[in-house]
């Protein structure tokens, strides 16, 4: 009955037994790449479990950092599990090479330690299952095959095998764990541990149900750790002692917090984040595709939100990215009349995106000036359907409304008072008072205080974009320079 019941938890989870596969095991005896020999039957009659994991070559560098962290977790082959490395065409200066350089503490075997042999005797258990193979030994001699990564706790679990640390007290947890975001990746340290020959750290962030080993240091500091700025992300630090145990510090947890970036609108503007949120605004990009249907249907009430929440003057700061080339942007913009930055894939819109950690559009992000990443449209799984639902977000965080032209009733009347349109070498603005003059950035590039009822603005000294006109703190109109 125990058994059967174990049989369903296993293909509950995915897992799938070819009808080949032997179900009780052969006899093996390994030698691992230090000289030390294991017998198979040896360890299952002891009572332990025996998880094997093969590769055929040295691309599973991933999977063995979680087998090293399993390792840990479990008693460090002294409790329920035992934990062991098949390297199939691997010799023995191979062998040590990798144990050594990913400091891989339970055995690794070569072809010397007779690796290729024992693959050999399960060749229907683990063949046609690329160079990352798992296989899981019962104490009664039985065996499942290829165990799936993320649900070894489970697996564990349901067989009644429970995490024992390998804590035996010679070198104390590592202390004062400290996190230290800078604009473009995370850094953490902590107190030098006595005793420690060197320090695991563990990461994990909001998609992961597990931590695992993101790397090993003989140093009480570690640089650019993963981080994903649109997350929460975990950490802790083991110290590994002399004696071959390890005590493991508090957690600390970091985000979602945003990181920094520089990119280039098709109009040559730099965008660079910090210094807009710096002065105090938001700050809300659009990340979309030119053929997405969904980025199209969102496009009139983010434009009209513009124009609502003060043209990049006011509160916040609205951008667009694509990783659509720059030709697609400025249709992007005629079509939707789009007047404030956007960025195409010249711009640097790819390192936006490997950045930030996503791959799809629409794709929303609101920034507040503290950098925290308020809004996350991927996680949260915000949608833009109509005007209020932007309302909707913006009005708890603060964000007020200061339209913008609401004086202007049609576009005959600003093409009349800011002419000619596009403007190359002189712009004529025909208003009296404090004419000040902003890029597409938000930026004031101008101020003119006249008396009469015309003024006549040099552009030659303005870059090629967009430029809006107020008077007296009111938008009159926009135009272009074109040189």
């Amino acid at each position: 009955m125990k058994k059967a019941l174990l049989l369903l938890v296993f293909l509950a989870l995915g897992w799938q037994l070819k009808a080949e596969c032997p179900p009780v095991v052969e006899d093996f005896t390994f030698t691992d790449c230090n000289g030390v020999a294991y017998n198979l039957f040896e360890l299952l009659d002891g009572g332990q479990y025996v998880l094997v994991h093969f590769q055929n070559d040295f691309s599973g560098y991933g999977q063995t950092l979680t087998m090293n962290n399993l390792y840990h977790q479990y008693g460090c082959n002294g409790r329920d599990v035992f934990f062991m490395e098949l390297l199939t065409n691997a010799d023995e200066a191979q062998c040590q090479s990798w144990s050594e350089e990913h400091h891989i503490e339970f055995p690794v075997i070569g072809m010397d330690g007779g690796s290729a042999s024992f693959y050999a005797l399960y060749p229907d258990c683990i063949y046609d299952y690329g160079n990352n193979q798992f296989l899981l030994f019962l104490p009664d001699h039985q065996i499942f095959q290829e165990p799936i990564v993320y649900h070894f706790e489970e697996v564990f679990s349901g067989l009644g095998i429970v995490p024992s640390n390998c804590n035996f007290g010679q070198c104390e947890a590592p202390s004062n764990l400290t996190a230290h975001l800078s604009a473009s990746q995370l850094n953490l340290e902590w107190e030098s541990v006595d005793g420690a020959q060197y320090y695991h750290v563990f990461s994990r962030n909001y998609a992961e149900e597990d931590f695992h080993l993101e790397a090993n240091t003989v140093e009480p500091n570690i640089e650019k750790v993963t981080y994903h700025p649109t997350e929460e992300n975990c950490y802790y630090v083991a110290s590994r002692c002399e004696d071959g145990s390890e005590n493991i510090s508090d957690t600390i947890c970091v985000g979602p917090k945003a990181l920094d970036f520089e990119l280039v609108d098709c109009h040559g503007n730099e965008i660079h984040l910090f210094d807009i949120l710096d002065r105090g605004q938001f700050v809300f990009v659009d990340f979309f595709g030119f053929t997405c249907i969904s980025c199209r249907e969102a496009m009139p009430y983010i434009v009209e939100s513009y124009y609502r929440y003060g043209c990049n003057n006011e509160d916040i700061f609205y951008m667009e990215v694509t990783t659509d080339p720059e030709e697609l942007c400025f249709r992007w913009c005629e079509e939707f009349g789009v007047e404030y930055p956007t960025v195409g894939l010249e711009g640097g819109a790819q390192r936006f995106v490997d950045l930030y950690h996503f791959s799809y559009s629409p794709h929303y992000f609101l920034i507040a000036p503290d950098r925290q990443i308020v809004l996350d449209g991927g996680h949260s799984g915000f949608y833009i359907y109509d005007l209020q639902t932007i309302i909707d977000a913006f009005e708890p965080l603060g964000i007020e409304v200061h339209q913008c032209y609401s004086d202007i009733p049609d576009n005959q009347q600003e093409s009349c008072m800011v002419f000619p349109n596009p403007a190359d070498g002189v712009v004529n603005i025909e208003a009296q008072g404090l004419i000040q003059v902003y890029n597409s950035l938000g930026q004031l590039v101008d101020a003119i205080v006249s008396d009469s009822q015309q003024v006549r603005v040099n552009t030659n000294r303005y870059p090629e974009g967009l430029y809006f006109v107020q008077v007296d703190g009111k938008g009159i109109g926009k135009f272009v320079v074109k040189h």
